[in-house]
């Protein structure tokens, strides 16, 4: 008896150890995809994977690796097949929805946070999710009563309240969207987006100079931001500043931006 059980224990210990290895390993891959190593994270994951092809967990993790080297397919496989091996968790099928999302599947996408938020009424990621699926897929009133729902669940939520003020924005109500960008700006000031819908909202309500301060704020973290280029490029020319505008329509240009071409074109070709 005494062999067994020193045998059972040692097995026991060793499957701890394991386990707190592949933890470890797994908020590693987490961090990597969060600083935008996508390659190092799927490196790491395809390894988890092939240590175990049956563990759900591995797959949904190889999955985000999938989704932060921007291949939603890919990533829809493995959690597919997670769904398939009995994992019903509330990380799953937010990972399925932001999959069938970012490939166009409306009903596929809302039917993933449903069942998100079906496992999770707390789950903030889910309402922000499904909101922002909402409001990509044209439905407007849907998409503001989730981003409320993620915001109350969690204040701290800085891309919920960007999200709001961008719907804020296309109904025209200029200063509601103003209003969330500066609380975004507070919990994240590091949010170019929030600077750039912030400057379009402020020129919806005549507040022109304040709004080029934004364009500013927005290309200075993003330099690749075609539309404040585009949009801040305008502005300089209507304050007779061509030579500014040029370059930053030239810049937009240079980034795909048609309006900006098209102003280029028109303004700057002698």
């Amino acid at each position: 008896m005494k062999p067994n059980l020193f045998f059972a224990v040692f097995i026991l210990i060793f499957s701890t150890l394991l386990a707190s290895n592949s933890y470890g390993q797994a908020a590693e891959i987490l961090e990597l995809i969060k600083n935008g190593e996508g390659a190092k994270a799927m490196e790491q994951a395809e390894s988890l994977v092939k240590s175990s092809p049956e563990n759900a967990d591995y797959l949904i993790l190889r999955g985000k690796a999938h989704l932060g080297l921007k291949n939603a397919a890919a990533a829809l496989e493995d959690f597919k097949k997670a769904e398939s091996l009995k994992a019903n968790s509330a990380d799953l099928y937010l990972q399925l929805g932001i999959a069938h999302s970012l490939l166009g599947q409306e009903k596929e996408s809302i039917q993933g946070f449903d069942k998100c938020i079906a496992a999770d009424a707390k789950n903030a990621e889910g309402f922000y999710n499904r909101g922002v699926a909402y409001f990509d897929f044209g439905n407007a009133d849907k998409a503001m009563i989730d981003l409320n729902m993620a915001i109350e669940i969690n204040p701290g939520y800085a891309e919920a309240y960007l999200s709001r003020a961008e719907l804020s924005y296309e109904a025209e109500n200029f200063k509601f969207a103003i209003k969330d960008c500066n609380k975004a700006i507070e919990l994240n000031p590091n949010l170019a987006d929030a600077y750039y819908f912030r400057a379009i909202s402020r020129g919806g309500v005549e507040k022109d100079k304040e709004a080029i301060e934004d364009f500013n704020k927005c290309i200075e973290l993003n330099p690749s931001h075609d539309e404040a280029l585009s949009f801040r490029g305008s502005a300089k020319y209507l304050s007779g500043n061509k030579k500014g505008a040029c370059a930053d329509w030239k810049k937009a240009m240079a980034l795909g931006n048609e309006e900006a071409e098209n102003n280029y074109n028109s303004y700057c070709i002698e």
